[in-house]
């Protein structure tokens, strides 16, 4: 697990710890001491390393990492934009080191043939566009083909949601001080940092409320198996999916279910949709005895609840009419993960959301989640930290890096691949957690390991087809833990 922090929360640890006593002059020596380990292993011989520098706290690191490198035997020069009498005293004081040191101190950039750039030109404090010189700049670093060591995170890169603000560094690799920001794993900002180092600068005992997962810590979760395990053990999961549209939703959501380890899954679906489960014998299919979901296909998937450890909704269903479905499942207080057409009868009906509980897991993309807060896609992008934390519930914000929240934490993971932008890897995805919570998982941990599932199994598919080749049901037969 690797903290996670927002603007906000970065700038009160300086704050904090510097009232206590911490020497902001060391903490910035030893977040360029970060920057220049990172340059000194991206060096292959003889390049000029140019620290292009802002005047604020974030340029001090750049112009101490070019001292530090200029002891080390590297020919370094820092280039200043703005003026050095609006230099922060510790930027001044390691600016003058450097001009004692002989480091070449510069108005102007001018590419050096062979050449690093350390990017240190704007920190987590951005929250405007970059326009006129400095968006000149930065374009003319970014199309030099240089490989850039962006410091803390790259300039124009917004620290929480990840949006670009006008323009932003392209780095090879970022040194980001103490933990990673937020933006640095959402919006453009995978794209933008690069290979991420994290700089320690003081411990940090307090548990944190943002984290971004790794295997080893999601692995733990996954239930084992006893030696003398049955099905009855394993949990019985009810999924209220398909349609006549769509019978292969409902299909790769009950096979996922199967793959991601329930002891049953009962599937209640309207009866065009039931011929095509001959293609998947180990799956119960409960007839509605109607062509579409209406009010008496309503009754049998109500009536199919009893006794049901986890309830999967919404998958393929179409335009059918889930609300009494809904409304009795999240009355019933039985696990439930909502999807795809569910969302949306939820944000038509919203009167539904005021029924949403702890044991829910809302499971929608970036369109999905903008109709639930009867906003924009934008709206959701510019603040996906906001929009996950507006319901009493774990919600799942599902995109490149996906977001799973509860309870005040927040988890960040970015397993998986763009093989899975396709039509049925939600409905996968909604097995999945279906399947953990009918065996005892809680939502929040059932919604992390379900997309952990989800992106590894993508992952080894795709070593075998290609990302343009992937297909939903290839993820399902990789499922394995």
């Amino acid at each position: 697990m690797k903290r996670i922090v927002t603007a906000e929360q970065a700038k009160a640890f300086d704050r904090a710890h510097i009232a206590a006593g911490a020497s902001s002059r060391a903490w910035m020596r030893t977040a360029a001491e970060g920057i220049e380990s990172t340059v000194l292993a991206r060096r292959t011989g003889g390049e000029t390393v140019t620290a292009i520098s802002g005047t604020g706290n974030n340029g001090g690191d750049g112009v101490c990492a070019a001292w530090l490198l200029k002891q080390a035997g590297v020919d370094a020069r820092i280039v200043l934009f703005g003026s050095e009498a609006s230099c922060t005293a510790d930027t001044a004081y390691y600016l003058n080191a450097a001009k004692t040191a002989g480091v070449p101190i510069l108005s102007e950039w001018k590419p050096g043939e062979r050449e690093i750039l350390i990017d240190a030109l704007f920190g987590v404090g951005l929250n405007r566009p970059i326009e006129g010189e400095a968006y000149a700049l930065i374009q003319r670093m970014n199309e030099s083909g240089k490989p850039i060591v962006s410091a803390d995170l790259p300039s124009g890169l917004d620290a929480d949601s990840g949006r670009v603000l006008g323009i932003a560094v392209k780095a090879a690799a970022t040194v980001t001080m103490q933990a990673i920001k937020a933006g640095m794993l959402l919006g453009q900002g995978r794209a933008l940092c690069g290979e991420v180092t994290v700089q320690p600068l003081a411990p940090d005992p307090t548990a944190p409320d943002m984290a971004w997962l790794q295997e080893a810590d999601v692995a733990p979760l996954l239930p084992k198996r006893p030696f003398d395990s049955h099905k009855g053990m394993n949990g019985h999961a009810l999924l209220c999916v398909g349609s006549k549209k769509y019978p292969g939703a409902a299909l790769l959501c009950a096979k996922a279910a199967l793959r991601g380890g329930a002891g049953l899954v009962s599937v209640c679906t309207p009866d065009p949709v039931r011929p095509f489960f001959a293609a998947l014998p180990e799956a119960i299919t409960i007839p509605t005895g109607t062509d579409d979901w209406c009010t008496k296909a309503a009754e049998s998937a109500v009536l199919a609840m009893e006794r049901k450890q986890a309830i999967g909704i919404g998958c393929g269903a179409g335009d059918g009419d889930l609300k009494p479905i809904l409304e009795a499942a999240l009355r019933s207080g039985t696990k439930l993960v909502l999807d795809a057409d569910a969302l949306n009868r939820m944000a038509r009906d919203r009167e539904l959301l005021a029924l949403l509980h702890e044991n829910v897991v809302l499971t929608p993309h970036a369109g999905e989640m903008a109709r639930l807060l009867d906003t924009t896609v934008d709206a959701v992008l510019f603040d996906p930290l906001g929009a996950v934390r507006t319901f009493p519930c774990t919600t799942l914000l599902k995109g490149a890096t996906t977001l799973v929240h509860a309870g005040g934490k927040t988890a960040f993971l970015t397993f998986g691949n763009p093989g899975l932008s396709k039509g049925g890897s939600g409905d996968v995805l909604t097995g999945l957690i279906t399947a953990l919570l009918s065996q005892g998982l809680s939502p929040f941990d059932a919604a992390k390991a379900g997309a952990y599932l989800l992106g590894t199994s993508a992952d080894r598919a795709m070593k075998l087809l290609g990302e343009r080749m992937l297909l939903a049901s290839d993820v399902i037969d990789m499922v394995s833990y």
